[in-house]
């Protein structure tokens, strides 16, 4: 759901290419946490693809809350450059920044910025990226992993599993792992989405409560 483009379908570009899409979402989930409060979000994500492979994206949220208003939930914009070897491997740095609002499951409004490294490959895809003071906890890495096939014309298999550590020993806690499992279903312009996602260890940076596993439901249209 964040702008952040894909590993796996960042490369150059032969011409420049704008992208827009928007998506409603069951939830809105943060690396395992759910930053909605497991309620109903609505998000516009904005793409641009320069011809050397320089790109930039921006990711725009509401939600929908008990007084029945949508309100703003999130902002998060990134910015990079992406390099296809001749190895068929593509090479991808960058930054991203994220801002959440009060509405948000953080309780009051939180934001961090990082920059990330990855490798991709037409299946598998890694990315480490840090953080000079994750939503206010200090500095912090996340490294993961992505999976994505397509067994079935129009059908997409993915998995991501992710490892949130504090590089601060005075933070006094330990890592946070989180996993995701999705299936995305593409006819045209429009995509299904439906995914399972779990996390494990301390809950580094929330205030409110979410659950540990959720089951998540979406539909994209890209314009």
């Amino acid at each position: 759901m964040l702008a952040a483009v894909i590993l796996a379908m960042s490369s150059a570009r032969a011409a420049a290419q704008v992208g827009a899409t928007v998506s409603i979402f069951s939830d809105y989930r943060l690396r395992g946490y759910s930053i909605s409060e497991s309620r109903p979000v609505a998000v516009l994500d904005l793409s641009y693809d320069a011809p050397g492979g320089l790109y930039a994206g921006a990711s725009g949220s509401v939600v929908h809350p008990n007084d029945e208003l949508l309100r703003p939930l999130g902002l998060q914009m990134n910015g990079g450059y992406a390099k296809r070897l001749k190895s068929g491997l593509t090479i991808d740095i960058g930054g991203a920044h994220s801002t959440y609002a009060s509405y948000s499951g953080l309780r009051y409004r939180r934001s961090y910025t990082e920059l990330y490294a990855g490798v991709a490959g037409k299946v598998l895809s890694a990315r480490v990226s840090i953080s000079p003071n994750y939503l206010g906890t200090g500095w912090t890495t996340y490294t993961e992993a992505t999976a994505q096939v397509s067994p079935v014309a129009r059908l997409h298999l993915n998995g991501n599993v992710g490892l949130l550590f504090p590089l601060n020993s005075r933070q006094g806690y330990g890592g946070q792992a989180d996993g995701r499992i999705g299936l995305d279903w593409t006819s045209g312009r429009v995509s299904l989405h439906a995914a399972a996602t779990a996390r494990a260890g301390r809950n580094l940076y929330t205030i409110g409560h979410s659950s540990r596993t959720a089951i998540l439901i979406g539909a994209s249209y890209a314009m």
